[in-house]
């Protein structure tokens, strides 16, 4: 610093409001399963959730109030990515902006898994968080 002159040092993303991610809820957990039969058993017949969709390698159960939870077997994609990078569980938080939300997450460095992707009512990204899990965040087709 030279005498005289003040260097003013930016403020991190974290502590401005303006830039905080908004999360209305966790609305998704996706578990990747070695057994995936048994797994797929125990969420529909001894937790009793109803099953939103059932394909040879993944399995959405919902609960009463909507919130998924969805299994994936050894060869889903998803399972090979989840397991690729030490994730058991992944949540997903539920935002109204995603767009803000990848780009409050890019200033404050988190580091993302891919690129965003989209069913027919969700846009989701992945990324690791600051202590090495994965998450995502999504948000509903309008």
């Amino acid at each position: 610093m030279n005498a005289g002159h003040s260097q003013q040092v930016a403020e991190p993303c974290l502590v401005r409001p303006w830039c905080l991610v908004r999360v209305k809820g966790l609305v998704w957990l996706g578990l990747p399963a070695e057994d995936f039969a048994r797994a797929s058993r125990f969420f529909a017949e001894v937790l009793g959730l109803d099953v939103a969709f059932d394909e040879s390698d993944t399995i959405e159960l919902a609960a009463d109030n909507d919130d998924r939870i969805q299994v994936f077997g050894p060869g889903h994609r998803y399972f090979e990515i989840f397991r690729s990078h030490g994730a058991r569980i992944v949540p997903l938080l539920e935002v109204d902006d995603l767009d803000q939300a990848r780009a409050t997450l890019a200033a404050n460095g988190i580091d993302f898994i891919g690129e965003p992707e989209s069913d027919g009512v969700w846009t989701w990204i992945t990324f690791r968080g600051p202590e090495g899990s994965l998450y995502s965040l999504g948000s509903r087709h309008r």
